[in-house]
């Protein structure tokens, strides 16, 4: 085992798995049940001086001199940034700041398991099989595309709506049928799977939907939903799905990723 310390931080349970992971390689890890940055993580920061730290997937706010008693060779594993992020990280080895987030074998392998979590919540909470239902799915960049295969594969009908074009040629060229996401565009009874992180579901665009329509949100922060009274609206934001539904493969897949981050940190 090597004598590194590592903190990690996070209420997502794969940071749970993640740190019993990594216990199994370093001699010393911290966990915390936290996604905020609080006087007892600075304090651990102060007295244990991790060398490696792994924040929450989702942007921390820090305060001013956070890293300071840090070392020159402390890692910092980020997923998603803000500005009192990026302040403290320049203080930092531009080479010492991980974006696990933006490594592709991560975020293919994620979107897989992000799609089959959308499968296990469309279960759950429609008891229903998904053959011979219709599905509209915005956007197609790589969750759509897991989710257009897997859902295809299970016999469903799939039809992309994005807001590119070349978007929409991509997913005609993969047998899909595809079109530009507008109302009049959706035709027929369907579920509606967002992938899109905008707020592109407006009041104009939902009066325009069937109201029996149902709505799935696996996208990322801040999702589609930018209406003013959601009362009568079937909508169900599903964050996380990877980390709720299969903790422990989403704790490996993140492992092997800052593993080899790690690994490759010290081949410099």
């Amino acid at each position: 085992m090597t004598k590194e310390t590592w903190l990690i931080l996070g209420k997502d349970l794969r940071f749970k798995e993640l740190a019993l992971r990594l216990s199994l390689d370093f001699e010393n890890v911290i966990y915390k049940y936290t996604d905020n940055w609080n006087d007892e993580v600075q304090q651990i920061i102060v007295t244990e001086k991790p060398q490696r730290i792994v924040l929450p997937i989702h942007a921390v706010d820090l305060p001013k001199s956070a890293f300071e008693s840090l070392s020159d060779d402390t890692a910092i594993f980020v997923g998603k940034s803000n500005q009192s992020l990026q302040q403290e990280l320049r203080s930092l080895k531009e080479d010492h700041v991980i974006y696990y987030l933006q490594d592709e074998s991560y975020i293919w392998l994620n979107a897989r398991l992000t799609s089959e979590g959308m499968l296990c919540a469309f279960y759950e909470l429609e008891s229903a099989s998904v053959y011979g239902k219709s599905f509209y799915i915005t956007g197609f960049g790589r969750v759509a595309k897991m989710l257009a295969y897997m859902l295809h594969k299970l016999g469903a009908n799939v039809h992309i709506l994005a807001r590119s074009n070349s978007q929409i040629q991509e997913a005609i060229a993969y047998g899909y049928v595809a079109s530009q996401l507008i109302p009049k565009n959706i035709k027929e009874s369907y579920y509606l799977i967002n992938t899109i992180p905008n707020k592109w579901l407006t009041d104009e665009f939902y009066q325009l939907l069937d109201q029996e329509t149902k709505i799935f949100d696996v996208a990322s922060a801040p999702g589609c939903l930018n209406v003013k009274s959601n009362e009568q609206l079937s909508y169900y934001l599903l964050p996380g799905l990877p980390g709720k539904y299969f903790p422990q493969d989403a704790a490996d897949l993140l492992a092997q990723i800052i593993i080899r981050k790690n690994n490759e940190l010290g081949e410099e």
